[in-house]
């Protein structure tokens, strides 16, 4: 029997699924962020300091309320948000930006944008091949 490159058995991801694979694992190695976390950061930095309902971010992220909670309780213990209920209507919780969170959403938009850049040329993530296709 002989052997078998594994990439000739083994399907590729698409490109676009190997580039957000690349910004994963940078914003995770780089600055300690997950995917879901950098997008909920972004979404709270383009409010410009405004508070933004817990429940636009769920929906901004299609998750369910139990793993938007999860997810805004550890950037709340890392000190990037935090979360306070409305004045006036205690069922709503909002959410700001900390100014480390600025921070850390400003430095991972520049590594972001780095990585993304070359790779959202117009035709380029139709045309682009992963590494171990290369």
């Amino acid at each position: 029997m002989a052997d078998r490159d594994p990439s000739d058995i083994a399907p590729q991801p698409p490109p676009i699924l190997w580039v957000l694979g690349l910004l994963h694992g940078e914003l995770r190695t780089v600055h300690g962020l997950a995917l879901h976390d950098y997008l909920i950061l972004g979404a709270l930095a383009a409010a410009e300091g405004r508070p933004v309902p817990v429940a636009r971010l769920t929906a901004f992220l299609g998750e369910s309320g139990h793993r938007m909670s999860s997810l805004l309780k550890g950037l709340q213990a890392a000190g990037l948000i935090e979360r306070e209920r409305r004045d006036g209507d205690r069922r709503t919780v909002e959410v700001t930006l900390t100014d480390a969170g600025q921070t850390r959403f400003t430095d991972a938009e520049k590594t972001a944008q780095a990585l993304l850049r070359p790779h959202l040329a117009p035709g380029r993530i139709a045309a682009q091949r992963s590494p171990a296709r290369g």
